[in-house]
């Protein structure tokens, strides 16, 4: 049976196995590897070697990269056990110090890092193909979503916030700063933000495209392999600077450099390594699903080494790139510094016992006075509002005194049939007592309606400041065509409605808004009160923007218009052309809609009459906080 065949039949039937029990798997096919050669011994008298593995993707796709390769090189050592170990950066550095392992496979800029604290020595490369993508070579990607068509290079991407998986990671950020050094753009004062999330590396792409990151710097091929896996859409994204590399299937923003050495360790020894390196030039290239890899001999990793010295990172990290100039500029300013920062404190000492006894009590009255002013013109504006709602309300008075008569009326009618039955003199019969229990239910009804509009009033007048709660745009829309509702029957107009379908819920004051829609409709009611009947329209429009996260209300009317010399005049307080009104009611609006977090325009409509228009976040100021808590 071939190695292939064994390969995916234990894959099959092992499944993905957690980050915790994938080395049980691995154990189990290797182990079936020996037994392929029919050179099968005991569990007891194979000799364990440790090799740590950097783990820059998830458990499964860790599995996919590394299980054909190592089970070749199993083959080749029947009397060793290889127990493999994913890591992280950290931890294969925390197990190096501690000499836990006997090799190591990670990428080529953290083994340069480790090899100034380490003795390391490269035996092998992994050439890796996955669907013809060469993963055996490191460059990166900076990624950012198709629709920012503006991020073509990296000048574009300064003061934009960018996610990466470590200040460490090779592929994943150190080529990508080279590469911006060389055409001159300098992460340390391009004002970006740069949030480092840890492995595994195939979250940034996708908390890219949830919006958290305007851009993601990833190693080369990983957005192409997710797309064949079918994690992703490639269309979804765009690449930022672009580097043609010639034969290289794959994404880059950068150059490209050598791939994973196999690395020897101290705590090998000699004859080992003769063994493994003597295994991995003569192990067969490994071909399982979509990936074929073999091992290869060693190459050069000067190019790292220089890519490290221009960054003066991981051994150059100690020298400047002017060693003397550095040492002048550290040293003669922070002594030019510090004496400075003497005189200042002296100077500082001595100034502030003088200015700061004369001053605190001066500032604590000065931030008494206006606290002071500030509540007083909160409870202005709070009495303001208030006084607006009862000035609406009077406007509303009739309406609402109809609303209530209609149901008290009812209520003295189905009462005094009842009494004329109960005056009879015959008895009940059963279908006299189902007419007497009907009409008492209809009493009932008719007392809850009129309940709820004195409850509806009470509420709309009450005087607290209330609470931000979510509402559903078509309900508040209904609550206020509902205290309008006799107005509305009196002019003779039937509002049109048109909300668009799934309207999003807003996070808002009610009573407010309430307010401010009460107010439009009054208004738009006003000015066509000298137009025909028949010509009388009143159209409110609810929609959905998108973009901006905000919901537009338009309420539109077919009256008169604005009149040029009361336009720029339209939201100052007391400013109005009624004879009965204050000039409270659009001035009120305007500030409720702007404590919301929104925004309340009226102009002439090009169809005649006027148009005020509502914007509101969809979430409103507050809601964040309260969501917190």
């Amino acid at each position: 049976m071939e190695i292939n065949a064994v390969l995916r039949h234990c894959w099959a039937s092992a499944g993905v196995p957690s980050t915790a029990g994938w080395s049980k798997l691995l154990s189990l096919l290797l182990f079936a590897c020996c037994l392929l050669g029919g050179r099968a011994i005991a569990q007891t008298e194979l000799l364990p070697v440790q090799i740590g593995i950097l783990d820059w993707r998830a458990s499964d796709d860790f599995q996919q990269q590394w299980l054909a390769p190592l089970a070749s090189l199993q083959q080749q050592l029947p009397d060793h056990q290889l127990e493999i170990h994913p890591m992280t950066l950290a931890e294969l550095e925390a197990a190096l110090l501690a000499e836990q392992l006997d090799f190591v496979i990670t990428n080529p800029g953290h083994y340069v890092a480790l090899s100034s604290h380490y003795d390391l020595a490269p035996m092998a490369r992994l050439a890796h193909f996955h669907a013809d993508l060469p993963l055996h070579h490191v460059g990166s990607a900076l990624l950012v979503r198709h629709d920012r068509p503006e991020l073509q290079n990296f000048s574009a991407i300064r003061n934009l916030t960018i996610g990466a998986v470590s200040p460490d990671a090779f592929g994943g950020f150190q080529v990508l700063v080279d590469q911006m050094h060389s055409q001159g753009v300098h992460p340390e004062t391009a004002g970006n933000q740069w949030v480092f999330t840890g492995f595994p590396m195939d979250q940034l792409i996708h908390r890219l495209l949830a919006g958290e990151f305007d851009a993601v710097i990833v190693r080369s091929c990983l957005a192409e392999m997710m797309a064949l896996e079918s994690k992703l859409d490639i269309n979804s994204l765009q690449l930022v600077q672009p580097k043609k590399q010639p034969g290289y299937a794959c994404m880059t923003s950068t150059d490209l450099y050598p791939g994973w050495p196999f690395l020897r360790t101290t705590r090998a020894s000699t004859q080992l390594a003769r063994q493994v390196t003597a295994a991995l030039m003569q192990s067969e290239s490994v071909t399982l699903e979509q990936d074929h890899s073999f091992w290869d001999a060693p190459v050069s990793y000067q190019s790292v080494y220089q890519l490290f010295e221009r960054l003066r990172i991981g051994p150059f990290e100690a020298f400047p790139h002017n060693p003397i100039w550095h040492w002048l500029m550290s040293y003669r300013y922070g002594l030019l510094m510090a004496a400075a920062l003497l005189l200042l404190i002296s100077f500082h000492h001595i100034r502030a016992e003088y200015l700061v006894r004369r001053r605190t009590r001066e500032l604590q009255l000065s931030v008494q006075r206006q606290q002071q002013a500030e509540q007083d013109a909160r409870q202005r504006q709070d009495e303001l509002l208030h006084l607006s709602r009862f000035t609406l309300m009077g406007e509303l008075a009739a309406g609402l005194a109809h609303e209530l008569n209609q149901p008290l009326t009812t209520i003295a009618n189905y009462a005094r049939g009842s009494v004329r039955h109960l005056e009879r003199d015959e008895p009940l019969s059963v279908s006299r007592r189902e007419q007497l229990r009907d009409v008492a239910g209809q009493i009932a009804i008719q007392a809850d309606q009129a309940a709820l509009v004195i409850r509806n009033i009470r509420a709309f007048l009450r005087k607290e400041q209330g609470c931000f709660e979510w509402l559903e745009p078509s309900q508040l829309l209904e609550d206020a065509l509902a205290f309008c509702q006799t107005r509305l029957k009196q002019e003779g107009v039937e509002p049109q409605c048109y909300l668009d379908d799934q309207l999003p819920l807003i996070y808002s004051h009610k009573t407010h808004l309430l307010q401010v829609l009460a107010n439009l409709i009054t208004n738009a009611l006003d000015a066509m009160q000298n137009r025909e009947p028949e010509v009388r329209q009143l159209i409110i429009r609810i929609q959905h923007d998108d973009v901006k996260a905000q919901l537009c209300i338009n309420v539109e009317d077919r009256g008169e218009g604005i009149d040029s010399e009361f336009e720029a005049q339209l939201f100052v307080p007391f400013m109005t052309t009624k004879q009965q009104g204050m000039g409270l009611g659009l001035s009120m609006s305007r500030t409720l809609a702007e404590s919301l977090g929104g925004q309340l325009t009226l102009k002439n409509h090009e169809q005649g009459g006027a148009i005020a228009q509502l914007w509101l976040p969809v979430t409103a100021i507050g809601a964040e906080e309260e969501v917190d808590e």
